[in-house]
């Protein structure tokens, strides 16, 4: 199966695929978006300038482009700290992660040195620092000058704060870089494409003279840098690389192409990416966090799109926590809209959730829970019912793939053969009939599991004008229908009355059917979908879905 095209096929360069990306490290930092693209363009303008070649000044590009993404995290998960040397620092053992010239870790490093010692985070002075690391230095201070004036001030006057950084050479600056600096700003065409009201976007196009493709391991490298740089952000480390494995181990079952493989690979380590922007400015409103959550996944996909031949990565990063039944985000997508292989994603970073949340447990017990998960999901209709089947396969190792028939879904191995506590949440509409009959199933098959019937009477919205006379009559609805509903449940699970029992409560439905779930901690809960109580739920939205957003347990939406 090869789902990529021969154009998509990777043939990515260096500043194709970090110039794009060097906005998550200015969003990261705090700064204007084209501020990393502003210190890169400076640093290799410079570097000609003093008489370095055309490769010094690529690396000096990339230094520039680089020299802050460190700003908010280190790889060992180090938060940002009071201490000024720590920027540096991270910053350089992240550019060590890459296989770049050895040069730019060390211009990387060194970019905080002052030319009088007084920098960090050696304290270097004079030409003990690096010709390279003084370049960024000026071109990073100017950046720093322009993105700190006011959008409203003219041209000019930004321009003429920019030349003041020359008072500083001899004590903080080179003066010899200082002096070539000054001469590329009598060059207005270095002046619009570094300073200009458009440059973020001109210098988009800029590239560096002898720019060098990237390899193969190089581009995993660097999305491996990334998902890292994402997940100890996140405060999971490693979580980009697990869902790494699972993806390729899910891609080989699955029968993808070898370049497919690969391109999947790529897009499980970029998959978080998104969460390095977080919020900016606050557009949307509302808590940070959440919004975090819903559009990470669109930022990340934004992002990789700008980049020639992840166009495919792009796309399956976007819809990583999108579901077959249209219950996902950011843009509820459904059924065959979603790719391959951003189904394979969905599942593989629902293991490794899983897999974290299981920590600490015996090794066979992870694996019993895990297929129960997997069979719940397919069953739910959340994950690709194959994708699904294949990672049971992979967790049980068992070398038959599992049936596709929900009736013998139950017979699937011993690893799915304890389901000893069963939540049934009913409102005795059609739906939940339907999911009765499944519980029966259940009750059939598990001759160990019990079942809570749960019926929740939804209170009054705010938005009802609710009189004494109203809530009375609801009141009694509401102990008839509940009494009806016990007595046909109670019919139908007649065979096993001693492992059933009814639960009449009072509240909203989606939260009463956790807090109970949890209460009981069961193993499995089971709703029909659609199904409205006696005040018109239409208003409230989906029970089923709300259980789905909330639960703490596995979850099967009967349809």
């Amino acid at each position: 199966m090869d789902l990529l095209g021969e154009r998509e096929w990777l043939h990515m360069k260096w500043f194709d695929a970090l110039n794009p990306l060097s906005s998550i490290f200015d969003l990261m930092s705090g700064a204007r978006v084209g501020r990393s693209r502003r210190v890169a363009y400076l640093a290799a303008k410079i570097g000609l300038g003093v008489g370095l070649g055309l490769r010094e000044a690529r690396t000096l590009y990339f230094a520039g482009l680089l020299h802050d993404v460190g700003a908010l995290v280190s790889p060992s998960g180090d938060f940002k700290r009071r201490d000024p040397t720590f920027v540096p620092v991270a910053s350089a053992q992240w550019v060590r992660s890459l296989d770049l010239d050895p040069w730019t870790e060390v211009f990387v490093g060194q970019s905080w040195e002052n030319w009088d010692g007084s920098g960090v985070p050696f304290g270097l002075r004079g030409r003990e620092i690096s010709l390279g690391a003084r370049i960024v230095r000026v071109a990073r201070e100017a950046a720093q000058v322009m993105d700190r004036a006011p959008m409203d001030v003219p041209l000019a006057e930004r321009l003429a704060r920019v030349r003041a950084i020359g008072q500083r050479a001899g004590e903080v600056f080179d003066p010899d870089v200082v002096r070539v600096f000054e001469e590329l700003l009598g060059h207005p065409e270095v002046v619009l494409d570094a300073f200009g009201p458009y440059s973020p976007f001109v210098l988009l196009s800029k590239r560096p003279a002898g720019d060098a493709p990237m390899s193969s391991e190089d581009a995993v490298k660097l999305a491996r840098m990334f998902g890292r740089l994402a997940g100890v952000l996140r405060g999971t480390p490693n979580h980009a690389e697990r869902v790494a494995g699972w993806a390729m181990s899910l891609g080989e079952e699955m029968g993808l192409s070898e370049r497919d493989l690969y391109s999947l690979n790529i897009a499980a380590y970029y998959h978080d990416v998104g969460w390095l922007v977080g919020n900016p400015g606050g557009t949307f409103g509302g808590d940070v966090q959440e919004e975090r959550e819903r559009l990470h996944s669109y930022y990340t996909q934004a992002f990789l799109q700008q980049i020639p031949g992840l166009e495919g990565p792009a796309i399956w990063t976007g819809q990583h926590h999108e579901r077959i039944d249209g219950t996902g985000y950011p843009e509820g997508l459904a059924g065959e809209m979603l790719s391959l292989p951003s189904r394979i994603l969905q599942v593989a970073e629902f293991l490794v959730d899983q897999e974290m949340a299981l920590q600490g447990k015996e090794g066979a017990g992870i694996k019993r829970r895990l297929a129960r998960l997997l069979h719940a999901e397919e069953l739910a209709g959340r994950l690709d019912g194959p994708v699904c089947r294949a990672a049971m396969k992979r967790v049980s190792h068992d070398p038959e793939p599992a049936s596709r028939d929900q009736e013998h879904f139950y017979h699937l191995s011993s690893e799915v053969s304890e389901m000893k506590k069963v939540l049934f949440a009913t409102d005795g509409s059609e739906a939940s009939k339907k999911a009765e009959q499944m519980v029966a199933d259940i009750l059939s098959k598990w001759t160990e599991a019990e079942v809570t019937v749960l019926y929740v009477s939804q209170t009054v919205p705010y938005y009802y004008e609710a009189t004494p006379d109203l809530l009375a009559n609801l009141s009694q609805y509401e102990e008839s229908w509940a009494k009806q509903i016990e007595e046909t449940v109670m019919n139908t699970f007649k065979d096993y009355k001693d492992r059933v029992r009814f639960k009449h409560l009072v509240g909203h439905p989606a939260t009463a059917i956790c807090d109970v779930a949890d209460e009981e901690n069961v193993d499995l809960i089971v709703v029909g979908t659609h199904g409205r109580g006696a005040i018109d739920r239409v208003l409230l939205g989906s029970v089923s879905h709300g259980v789905l957003n909330r639960a703490k347990h596995s979850v099967l939406v009967v349809r």
